[in-house]
């Protein structure tokens, strides 16, 4: 008899979990970083970085370099042959501080550009939040996950556009 009990036990346990597992998951993906970027407000500001007079002035500076460098580099192999070993320490030594000019004007571009991605995720992430909540809320969404993360997605399944679209309406 309790035997017979057990096997019944295992067997309603078996069709409860193969129903529960028969249920459809509703299961998206979402890439935060890209929707807040993708936003509206969030294109006006890189604009605004990249047209503002500060950056244009590294941007160019860093270009003049780049190409001071370049001639630099093709002098060196052209002449390098008849320069004394004085001579070619002092070229590489100047080639050398131009380099660093560049390095710290292409720092200086990155560190504008992350401050400005930094201002953005940070008032622009609550608002991210609260369209991808209403989201999920209206598809009655069972799981979400970081779509950067996940091995495939159909693209049907990803919120991204619908939360920037969201976004872009709640100006």
């Amino acid at each position: 008899m309790l035997k017979n009990v057990k096997i019944f036990a295992i067997l309603l346990a078996g069709i409860t979990l193969s129903g529960a597992a028969m249920a459809q998951t509703k299961v998206a993906v979402f890439n935060l970083q890209a929707a807040i970027m993708s936003t509206d407000v969030a294109k006006t500001k890189v604009n605004s970085l990249k047209t503002s007079s500060e950056y244009s002035k590294l941007q160019s500076s860093a270009e003049s370099i780049r190409s001071e460098l370049q001639k630099m580099a093709e002098d060196a192999q052209k002449n390098s042959v008849t320069w004394s070993d004085e001579q070619k320490t002092e070229y590489q030594r100047k080639m050398n501080f131009k380099r660093s000019d560049f390095e710290t004007t292409v720092k200086k571009l990155r560190a504008m550009e992350a401050q400005v991605g930094q201002e953005i995720q940070t008032s622009l992430g609550p608002k991210a939040k609260t369209a991808l909540e209403a989201i999920i809320k209206e598809q009655n969404l069972d799981l979400v996950l970081d779509a950067s993360t996940a091995y495939f997605a159909n693209p049907s399944v990803n919120l991204t556009e619908a939360v920037v679209k969201r976004m872009n309406a709640d100006k």
